[in-house]
């Protein structure tokens, strides 16, 4: 007889380590949910940043609680990309949880993979090392 693992998939949710702080992007339906992470929300970068160690585990847990599969990422390199600043990257800076501009480059620290591979698609190159 056949074994079916019908275990629901969990949305993911990246929380990357980015200098002593926590940071992670992501939109939420549920607004009693947003509102309990309200005290992270940083507005004018559309993101959620946790100062202390402490703040990231309470996130951690609520967000597990509330069906997420929440997963701390130390090391950003794989998710980091540069593209040329005179490209159409809008999107990209939408989609990523930092970003800094670099000479004729913009570096982007994308939320996901599917937005790394996105940012490829659009002409980005995984970024070699970190800030310069």
């Amino acid at each position: 007889m056949p074994i079916f693992d019908i275990a629901e998939r969990r949305p993911r949710i990246n929380i990357f380590k980015l200098g002593s702080a926590y940071y992670f992007k992501h939109f939420f339906d549920d607004p009693k949910l947003f509102r309990e992470l309200e005290p992270y929300y940083e507005k004018p970068n559309y993101r959620f940043r946790m100062a202390t160690v402490d703040e990231m585990s309470g996130v951690i847990k609520l967000l597990d609680a509330n069906g997420y599969e929440p997963v701390l990422i130390e090391d950003p390199a794989p998710f980091t990309v540069e593209i040329s600043r005179y490209r159409k990257y809008g999107e990209l800076l939408k989609n990523s949880v930092e970003n800094y501009l670099l000479r004729d480059k913009v570096v982007l620290a994308m939320k996901d993979m599917v937005w790394v591979e996105q940012a490829l698609a659009m002409g980005a190159v995984v970024r070699a090392s970190g800030k310069e």
